[in-house]
Formats: C-alpha cells, sequence, structure tokens
C-alpha cells in the first residue's frame, strides 16, 4: 500500500515504551509501540516490548516471533478484518524494525495500517500511530523526505482527533523534534520539542516519564545546538555533522 496523505487522512506511526499509545481509546488496535533513539548511525529502534510477552523484552526475538505469528495466526481465524489483526501485525513490525529487518518490517506496517483503516476508520488514532511507525522505519534507513511526510501525517491526525493538547500529540512532537535533530536540523526541532514538554507538563505533570524524556531531549537539543554555533565560530571551515546522542 503506498503512503499518501489522501489514503490515510493522517498520521504515522510511533510505540513508547512500556505503555499504550492510545489508553483512552477502549477500541485501540496497537497494545505498544516503539521508542528510538539517535545514535551515531542515525536513528535506532531502541526498545519493542510488548506486554505480557518477556521473550521480546529479553531479547529472544525468533521466540517472540514465533509467538506473535501464532498470534496473527489466531486472529486471522476470527476474520481477516479485525483490530486484533492490526494490533499484531503491527507488533511484529516492531519486532522486526528493532532487528534492522526493514523490509519485512513495512510489509507489516502496511498490513497493519490496511486492516486498521478498513476496521476502525482513516481518522482513528491507531492509523496515526501506524503512519509514525512507518515515519519511523523511514528514518532510521535516511530516507528524510518520506519520513518527515509520515511524522507530520502522524502529528496532524493526533492533532485532529484527540486535541492539540493531548500526550499522544506531545510525544508526536518529541519524535519530530528528534527526528530534526538527527539531521541536525536544530532551528526546526527546538519548538516541536518546547511545544511538546509544555503540554506533558501540563496534561500529565512534570515528574511523568514521558515528560522527563522530552525534558532530555529539550535539554540536548539546545546544549548540541549551542556547541555547533560555538564550533562555528571557531572553526569557519566545512565540518561534517555529527548526530546527536538523544535518547529517551
Amino acid at each position: 500500500m503506498p503512503i499518501h496523505e489522501n489514503m490515510y487522512g493522517g498520521p504515522a506511526v510511533h510505540p513508547t515504551r512500556g505503555r499504550s499509545l492510545t489508553p483512552d481509546q477502549p477500541d485501540s488496535a496497537l497494545k505498544k509501540d516503539h521508542e528510538w533513539r539517535c545514535g551515531e548511525r542515525g536513528m535506532l529502534w531502541e526498545y519493542c516490548e510488548a506486554e505480557g510477552n518477556p521473550a521480546v523484552e529479553q531479547g529472544h526475538y525468533d521466540e517472540a516471533e514465533n509467538l506473535i505469528h501464532t498470534e496473527i495466526e489466531q486472529a486471522e481465524q476470527i476474520g481477516s478484518l479485525n483490530p486484533r489483526l492490526a494490533g499484531s501485525l503491527n507488533e511484529l513490525g516492531i519486532l522486526y524494525a528493532k532487528q534492522h529487518k526493514f523490509a519485512q518490517a513495512e510489509t507489516m506496517f502496511q498490513r497493519s495500517l490496511g486492516v486498521c483503516v478498513a476496521v476502525l476508520g482513516s481518522d482513528h488514532p491507531d492509523v496515526a500511530v501506524i503512519l509514525k511507525n512507518i515515519g519511523i522505519l523511514k528514518a532510521s534507513q535516511r530516507q528524510y523526505v518520506e519520513a518527515d511526510l509520515l511524522l507530520k501525517q502522524s502529528l496532524l491526525l493526533t492533532n485532529r482527533v484527540l486535541g492539540h493538547e493531548h500526550p499522544i500529540a506531545a510525544d508526536t512532537m518529541r519524535t519530530i523534534a528528534v527526528f530534526q535533530a538527527v539531521q541536525g536540523h536544530y532551528g526546526e526541532a527546538e519548538p516541536f520539542i518546547r511545544r511538546s514538554l509544555e503540554i506533558g507538563e501540563k496534561t500529565l505533570g512534570s515528574k511523568h516519564p514521558e515528560v522527563v524524556a522530552s525534558r532530555k531531549v529539550f535539554a540536548k537539543v539546545l546544549r548540541t545546538a549551542h556547541r555547533r554555533t560555538d564550533t562555528h565560530r571557531a572553526e569557519p571551515q566545512d565540518m561534517e555533522p555529527d548526530l546527536p546522542a538523544i535518547t529517551e
């Protein structure tokens, strides 16, 4: 399935360690999502935790894959179009992405997206989650133009469906901020992470893990941008930009 806004009507996929992306949606198909970070080689899939799946948490990927395939088979027996199937396909996509099996991961995400749109509609928050996951997948392969489109779609859909001050919107903004920082676009990253932090503090409180994560990213963006500015002033010659080591 090609990636176009007119088909999805919105955003992309991103998972957050240890929580549901759509806790206030009783019909959410996506139980888990992943968190990524910036390393010296670009964005990496840092976490892949499936609720009740210790094989994933312990890094036993073959065992985890077999378990998820079993879930998919069971879901398909219920019918080819059901939220449970969409969730399992998304989970398998995350597992593949963590292992850098990008082609297989995208196939699973696209299948999950197709089922999700068919069952829940194009304006469901889970659609935004899957689009964001595909965006992160594209960014991990340095396909930045496609990644940028998908992440923006994800944020637009999240804002439209859940509101501009929803914690999931803040989470997506943090993802976009890190995505911009990976490319050295610190000026573009700063307003996203600043807004993410504002929303998080207002809706979740200053000590919430999501807010702490945003605060760390904010500090890293500002510190890295300031350091690079000073470096360019001292050494005006062309320099190969380093990717910031921004973590959750």
